[in-house]
């Protein structure tokens, strides 16, 4: 079975160019209602915020995968663990934090003293605690404090899964995760406090650890699977799970356009994430995907898509500024779509060959 599994590549790709449409659309909203599309348009743009449950279940699933068969790694220690996650993310992110603070600084878009405290939240991975500063300077790195908490806790759930079993495991953590977000949610109605709360929880887990837990127990489910069909099927997807996921696209896709704005917030979600397994399984069981993912430019695109995730946003709301008072917002759209995504992918790959040096000359040391 190849090493590399390359469909999920392809999948990356896709789910990072849904999040930074969506920036795009927040920056300018008005170009979707405005343009010769219609509405739809921005109706289609503002779901791009679902490639991050999509980034979610691939966490979980590539984290796994190396110990998801009898004869895979063991779990590491809690130091080496955690040692080699944050070390993997850091980089980058206290780089790109360091260049949006110093950008923000000059520019004086925030007074320094709330610019200390937020980029002092966000240093120790905090700022999903506190709501005052949930998206101060680069909204986007919310993201980095759940994933942060995720690593916390992955030794633990790793556990957790070889104990039960994939399927116990998995069913816990959406009990435990939806379950609660259901509960506060009622609760929010009748007191202050859990509305706070619950509002809160959305950027944090446990709400989020469904997502986490299904990339978790597809990588347990597939990888033996995929050794036995290797040589059948590139991408060793048994029939029976391709047809699982085109039904749960099939119908959840539909009901989340139709229902979304009137269920419940967690009900919502919960459907919108049973439409994005269901899309993104019957992507990862596509070959065409897995073939997509084996070329060079896609691959090199989804190995800098996480500098591409800290660095796009501000450059999007920075552009935002500079060309909302000049153009129409249609145009805006596509003017700064046009500049903004190859500046961002030049600056991710920039900064990582930044942080590929600092790490070789640290190994020579």
């Amino acid at each position: 079975m190849q090493r590399r599994v390359t469909q999920i590549e392809s999948i990356r790709v896709l789910a990072m160019a849904g999040i930074f449409f969506y920036h795009l659309w927040t920056v300018l909203p008005d170009a979707g209602a405005q343009n010769p599309f219609g509405p739809i348009l921005g109706d289609f743009l503002s779901q791009g915020y679902l490639g991050v449950v999509v980034f979610n279940a691939i966490t979980g699933f590539v984290l796994t995968l190396p110990h998801a068969d009898p004869g895979g790694k063991p779990p590491m220690r809690y130091r080496d663990f955690f040692l080699r996650r944050f070390g993997r993310i850091v980089p980058q992110y206290y780089l790109s934090l360091a260049l949006w603070s110093l950008v923000a600084l000059v520019a004086g878009t925030m007074p320094f003293a709330a610019l200390a405290a937020c980029v002092g939240e966000k240093i120790i991975f905090a700022q999903t605690f506190d709501p005052a500063r949930f998206f101060c300077l680069e909204p986007a790195l919310w993201w980095m404090g759940l994933l942060a908490q995720f690593y916390l806790t992955y030794p633990l759930l790793l556990r957790l899964f070889r104990k039960l079993g994939a399927k116990r495991a998995l069913i816990a953590c959406l009990a435990f995760g939806w379950g609660l977000w259901l509960l506060l949610s009622l609760l929010a109605k009748i007191s202050g406090t859990a509305a706070l709360l619950d509002y809160m929880l959305y950027f944090n887990l446990p709400y989020r650890l469904p997502e986490f837990a299904l990339g978790m127990a597809f990588a347990l489910a597939w990888k033996p699977r995929a050794a036995l069909l290797a040589g059948d099927d590139p991408t060793g997807v048994p029939a029976s799970w391709r047809m699982g996921f085109a039904a749960l696209a099939y119908f959840c896709l539909p009901l989340a356009i139709l229902f979304k704005t009137a269920l419940p917030m967690p009900l919502a979600h919960i459907l919108l994430v049973a439409a994005c397994i269901g899309v993104a399984g019957s992507l990862f069981a596509w070959p065409a995907m897995a073939r997509l993912g084996a070329k060079p430019r896609i691959a090199a695109a989804a190995a800098a898509s996480y500098s591409f995730y800290l660095l796009h946003q501000p450059i999007l709301g920075y552009g935002a500024d500079f060309l909302r008072p000049h153009l129409r917002p249609f145009i805006a759209l596509c003017l700064l779509a046009a500049i903004s995504l190859p500046l961002a992918v030049i600056l991710a790959r920039y900064q990582d060959k930044l942080v590929a040096a600092f790490e070789a000359r640290g190994r020579r040391s």
